[in-house]
């Protein structure tokens, strides 16, 4: 397979960046200077312009902040135990789901994370 060759683009009349753009007429990437309007069409192997990757754990499904048992506006409750170090505080949020109402509780002792379906 052949090299992907990434990275900036120079013109080399000027020594200015090339930009990408759209030629939307023949629809294609070119690669364009904003000085000199050089301009030349992008390789297949270069369309790609941006990659942004994204790594999902599953057990990090419910994303919320960290430090979210210090923000004073959300709701508490002394009424469960945590499952981790048996703490009988935490902090809540609710979500509607299909089934009824999903709590998301997070221990203010030692930040576990669970879940309680009402």
């Amino acid at each position: 397979m052949a090299s992907r060759k990434r990275g900036l683009k120079f013109c080399p009349e000027t020594n200015d960046l090339l930009y990408p753009r759209e030629d939307k007429e023949r629809r294609v990437l070119e690669y364009y200077c904003k000085t000199c309007n050089y301009c030349v069409q992008a390789d297949p192997s270069e369309w790609c312009v941006y990659v942004h990757a994204t790594i999902v754990d599953e057990k990090d499904k419910i994303t919320t902040l960290y430090d979210v048992t210090a923000d004073p506006t959300l709701p508490r409750t002394r009424d469960v135990r945590c499952p981790k170090c048996n703490h009988n505080e935490a902090v809540f949020v609710s979500e509607p789901t299909e089934q009824g109402m999903t709590l998301y509780f997070h221990c203010v002792a030692c930040r576990e994370k669970w879940r309680d379906y009402v």
